[in-house]
């Protein structure tokens, strides 16, 4: 704990070394047990979001920008807090302006429980401009799902969401899978997701190929996880499965219809 509280006032140090030393000192023993309130808060680690943080003494307007390439107006008087969606560009922002000469503006955007951008002025009407790149660990945001079913609230994109972080995450070893797992998808999951959008037939097409995956993962939500031993099992199971749906069993129709055709053209020229 005491490293912690550490690490975070060199952050705060850091983040309003650009206000007068004053001014610096009050903003951040005004800020800093604020934010580590929110850091700690378990509503503030949203899957697929961040969470911005506006602290002012005085009135201001801006706006924050979600990762879907939305925005939203915001305007107020003193500290308010907003939830910004990561989506597809896996990054936000909040910019804010103070609307008078005098007073102090700060931005702190976070996720997860970690501080991801920050920015602070005390200038006239000065303006504050944060931008965070999401977290695109182990909580990262379900890509192709939301760009197949049209939107992060679907059902099957809540479903993989509540597999990934109350079954897969509740383990050490399925941690470990996610961390690789992801560093995986992410390399493929943005471009897929575009082409989806371009393409009404190609989403189709992702969303009965997917169809089995939301099948056998299903199968998670009637057993019991408790150990890191069946965790293991029921993953190892899993992915033998879906080997055997998407690889095998289509090799084998394959093989199958090859022999067929072989033995029709056998006949074909036998007959002849």
């Amino acid at each position: 704990m005491k490293n912690h509280v550490s690490f975070l006032s060199v952050i705060f140090l850091l983040l309003f070394t650009t206000i007068e030393s004053v001014d610096a000192q009050t903003i951040g023993d005004v800020i800093k047990p604020k934010v580590e309130r929110e850091l700690a808060l378990e509503e503030n680690k949203i899957p697929g979001s961040a969470v911005i943080l506006v602290y002012s003494n005085t009135n201001w307007s801006g706006n924050v920008a979600h990762g879907d390439g939305s925005s939203s107006t915001k305007d107020s008087f003193g500290d308010a807090k907003f939830v910004a969606r990561c989506a597809d560009l896996a990054f936000v922002q909040g910019l804010f302006q103070k609307q008078t000469e005098d007073g102090w503006l700060a931005v702190v955007i976070i996720q997860d429980g970690k501080i991801i951008g920050s920015e602070s002025t005390n200038a006239q009407f000065g303006i504050a401009h944060a931008t965070g790149n999401c977290i695109s660990g182990v909580g990262g945001g379900c890509l192709i799902a939301t760009a197949t079913f049209g939107s992060e609230l679907a059902p099957q994109v809540q479903f993989l969401r509540e597999i990934r972080d109350n079954t897969v995450l509740s383990t050490a070893s399925g941690t470990s899978f996610m961390t690789a797992f992801n560093a995986f998808y992410y390399s493929f999951s943005p471009t897929v997701a575009d082409w989806e959008r371009q393409n009404p037939a190609f989403k189709e097409i992702v969303k009965v190929a997917i169809a089995p995956l939301l099948s056998s993962l299903s199968l998670l939500q009637y057993v019991d996880i408790d150990s890191e031993a069946e965790m293991l099992g029921y993953g190892i199971g899993i992915i033998l499965l879906n080997v055997g749906m998407y690889f095998v069993a289509p090799a084998f129709l394959i093989v199958r219809l090859k022999s067929r055709f072989s033995r029709l053209l056998y006949w074909k020229r036998k007959r002849v």
